[in-house]
């Protein structure tokens, strides 16, 4: 409970410039919430209560809950139009990006979890996916997006 209301606190405090929060439950019960239609949250025992302006309301228990984020999570428009700037090759193994030596390439899952980070060694390398499951994944390198799917 601490760490859910840390996090909480800690993004209203800040200046965050997110549009959504994603409750992250394990699974396929993830509830995303536009920040705008948000009225309240609150907490009653182990139990926490999300209310919408518009009226929807949701509740979960502390253990249900693994991790709340904040950000858009809508914008794969984006990342469909920088695809093949970025991704040159896939392959189940490992996929090649088009970015110079020093470049810091960020890999995140589809909830927004980062699962690989790392720095490119020559131009245009190979970085090995061979670790991750199958599933879909956001890759970053400078100011360009990709989305793969690992199959």
């Amino acid at each position: 409970m601490k760490y859910i209301f840390t996090t909480l606190l800690l993004a209203a405090c800040m200046s965050v410039h997110a549009q959504q929060m994603l409750i992250e439950k394990g699974g396929e019960n993830n509830e995303v919430i536009d920040l705008d239609n948000l009225k309240k949250i609150t907490f009653n025992g182990t139990t926490v209560n999300v209310e919408q302006n518009d009226g929807t309301k949701s509740s979960s228990t502390m253990g249900d809950i693994e991790r709340i984020y904040f950000g858009d999570f809508t914008a794969i428009d984006d990342v469909k139009t920088q695809s093949r700037e970025l991704v040159t090759y896939i392959t189940r193994e490992e996929i090649a990006i088009n970015s110079p030596a020093g470049t810091l390439v960020t890999v995140y899952d589809v909830i927004g979890s980062q699962v690989i980070s790392i720095r490119l060694g020559s131009d245009g390398e190979a970085i090995s996916i061979a670790q991750l499951p199958k599933g879909i994944y956001i890759v970053k390198a400078n100011d360009k997006t990709a989305k793969i799917l690992r199959r």
